[in-house]
């Protein structure tokens, strides 16, 4: 992830590219996926909290962390939302590795919406290494990806259908892989992976163009 995105000159609202109804779908989406009150999640890519706001609202007491390194895209949110922040105890960390370890506890989901769909090759293995040792046993990890296969909502996929192989983030670019590649990635820390179409269609029923493919990672 990359610290000096606040040069592009865009407010934190623009930077995002989502809105509120953005935060609402991927609230329903971890619904579908079991959160209850009482579960802990953990957000990596956070930025303006969009999603966060709801999320810190709806769950228990100390239940949510929000990771992303660029902190100045959840500062206003945090001021406008100061009661909520006080009475819930959310946690933020400012750190581009994705890394939650310092916490020294684990959670029940952990989400990113438009952070693999960024990454360079080499942060796609540390997002999944970090989630893992972060995942509470029957724990899952939802995150939206952009598949070089393409889909049938909107996404072309990559040029050649093939792994996009970046050495660097890449934003406002995308990055693409392979749900080959995405298997074995996932084998390769312990985990299993699921591409979950249904999801990408009932997002884009609402914010159309943000056609984002949806995947499921849990422990095997």
């Amino acid at each position: 992830m990359n610290t000096t995105s606040e040069n592009l000159g865009l407010s934190p609202f623009e930077y995002v590219g989502s809105t509120e109804v953005s935060g609402k779908i991927q609230m329903e989406l971890l619904k579908k996926e079991g959160l209850i009150k009482s579960s802990s999640v953990l957000e990596i890519g956070c930025g303006c909290l969009n999603l966060g706001i709801l999320l810190i609202e709806y769950l228990d007491k100390n239940n949510y962390v929000g990771i992303d390194p660029n902190e100045w895209l959840r500062t206003d949110s945090i001021l406008t939302n100061q009661k909520i922040i006080s009475d819930k105890s959310p946690v933020f960390i400012s750190r581009e590795d994705f890394d939650s370890s310092e916490l020294k506890r684990g959670f029940d989901f952990i989400f990113s919406h438009s952070v693999l769909s960024h990454t360079a090759d080499w942060q796609l293995d540390l997002f999944l290494e970090n989630s893992k040792k972060a995942l509470n046993k029957g724990g899952k990890i939802l995150s939206s990806i952009r598949l070089a296969e393409g889909n049938s909502f909107g996404s072309e996929g990559s040029i050649d259908g093939k792994d996009s192989n970046d050495e660097q983030w890449q934003y406002p670019g995308v990055s693409w892989f392979t749900m080959n590649t995405l298997n074995d990635k996932a084998a390769k820390f312990g985990l299993s992976v699921i591409n979950i179409p249904e999801y990408t269609e009932f997002y884009v029923d609402k914010r159309p163009g943000e056609c984002h493919d949806w995947l499921l990672f849990t422990l095997k």
